[in-house]
């Protein structure tokens, strides 16, 4: 429920409504305001503005200032194309060099709830299961989703068989031999890669099964994918917020760990002789 609705159907005092009024008029300043700051700006004491965050339903005046800031970066992120790094700059124009830390943490609890409303545990339940049964897992990812491509695919292989990474030259190769035993795990953010579109055709013409972590089900990449999970990336700086991303992969091998048993237990043991000889640690 956004501050708006909250409003509409809340019981304000006096006292509460100036607070309220003078926050909505300069949401941008208001927002990175503590409530003694407030308070003093008004000649009002700070119980005022906390009464009024608690007459919206929150807990208290901190849990009203992150909702207020997210739903303000909200409104200015719309403002702007997400595709292009040099618009998305513009997020972070009118905030504070010290203020930064905070609203990215804020940000990433936003992002991480909205992804868990969205992923639900059995979606998460039903990949790790289709990893598992799978013949040989494909794992791709290209430009800035390679890195995560080759992290899953490193850890997924200490404890499941037959996992492959395409790389981003050259990957017809390998992608011709997928069949429907096989399993395609994708990972692809805006912009999004040609590279992707074109391994997807391929498993889809392989009749291989494809998994899509990515951050909306329209995107380009998701038409023909047997499960897709989505993140909402939505950052104050240039860039893609990936901590969900990085989430997604931690719970599925986690689950993967489960359901891999004594076997995967087994091969993390034969792996560790060999990794022990070659004095890494």
């Amino acid at each position: 429920m956004t501050i708006e609705e909250r409003i509409k159907g809340a019981k304000l005092t006096k006292n509460e409504k100036k607070v309220l009024e003078f926050i909505l008029q300069n949401i941008d300043r208001a927002c990175y305001m503590t409530s003694s700051e407030i308070a003093k700006e008004l000649n009002l004491g700070d119980t005022s503005v906390i009464r009024m965050a608690k007459s919206l339903g929150f807990l208290g005046y901190g849990e009203f200032k992150k909702r207020l800031t997210v739903e303000m970066l909200e409104k200015t992120s719309t403002k702007i194309n997400p595709n292009l790094p040099f618009e998305k700059i513009k997020v972070t124009d009118s905030i504070e060099l010290e203020k930064i830390p905070e609203l990215v943490y804020q940000n990433i609890q936003y992002n991480l709830l909205n992804d868990y409303n969205r992923n639900t545990p059995n979606n998460y339940i039903e990949v790790a299961k289709k990893i598992v049964n799978s013949n040989k897992v494909y794992v791709a990812g290209f430009r800035n989703t390679y890195g995560f491509a080759n992290y899953f695919s490193t850890i997924l292989s200490h404890i499941i068989p037959g996992v492959i990474q395409f790389n981003n030259i050259g990957f017809e190769d390998l992608a011709i031999d997928m069949n429907e035993k096989d399993l395609l795990v994708l990972f692809s953010l805006p912009r999004y890669s040609q590279n992707a579109l074109q391994i997807t055709k391929i498993a889809k013409e392989c009749k291989c099964p494809i998994v899509v972590i990515t951050n909306q089900l329209i995107s380009p990449v998701t038409e023909g994918a047997n499960y897709v999970l989505t993140h909402n990336i939505n950052s104050l700086s240039f860039a893609n917020s990936v901590v969900g991303i990085s989430l997604t992969m931690e719970i599925l091998i986690s689950l993967i760990n489960k359901l891999a048993g004594e076997k995967g237990k087994k091969r993390l043991e034969k792996l560790e002789e060999y990794i022990s000889k070659s004095k890494m640690f």
